[in-house]
């Protein structure tokens, strides 16, 4: 069945339209804020303490962040932004599993005086 005008004009309309989208795509945006926010969410687990309780997460935001960076440099935003988003996330859990160990830590601390104390109280002559 031959294609009539109407039928012409909307198969440009798609042509033009998913070229648009594919130009989009190449051109998509340095992912500035996305790095920048994997940076802060890096310095924040090495501050909960990522860097004693968590290092090979950390350093796998490390490495993800710099190969984000050089994505960047050579023009490859898509590749650059999934690098600093897989970044932030291993951070994240870097952070996470640093304040986890430092608040079993920390409950193991009270649990011990809370022990000491119950020991001392029952060795404690009575009147």
């Amino acid at each position: 069945m031959p294609l009539t005008s109407r039928g012409w004009r909307l198969r440009g309309l798609f042509l033009i339209t998913a070229a648009l989208a594919l130009a989009a795509c190449a051109n998509e945006a340095p992912p500035t804020a996305q790095v920048t926010l994997a940076d802060s969410t890096i310095r924040d687990a090495e501050t909960a303490g990522a860097v004693q309780y968590s290092p090979v997460e950390l350093n796998s935001a490390r490495e993800k962040l710099e190969a984000a960076r050089r994505n960047m440099q050579d023009d490859n935003n898509e590749q650059a932004r999934r690098l600093a988003e897989e970044a932030e996330a291993d951070a994240r859990l870097a952070e996470l599993r640093a304040r986890t160990k430092t608040t079993r830590d920390a409950v193991a601390a009270i649990q011990s005086s809370i022990d000491t104390l119950r020991s001392e109280l029952n060795t404690r002559p009575t009147r």
